[in-house]
């Protein structure tokens, strides 16, 4: 399992722009979409946040 740093490139939902997270994904080299969705989840954002969940919308560095 690989574990990312997450950093948002705009305002999410209610998910602010550069808000960081991490991730863990057994997905490389990029996590897989449903584990950013779980976190975002996790972390209390809302459904529009969690709309954000492709790891395209995030700068993604693996840690």
């Amino acid at each position: 399992m690989a574990v990312y740093k997450l950093k948002a490139n705009g305002n999410y939902g209610n998910m602010p722009k550069n808000y960081e997270f991490q991730v863990v994904s057994a997905t490389t080299p990029t996590p897989d979409f449903k584990d950013i969705e779980k976190a975002i989840e996790r972390l209390g954002f809302n459904s529009q946040a969690k709309s954000y969940k492709s790891s395209g919308n995030f700068e993604v560095k693996k840690i």
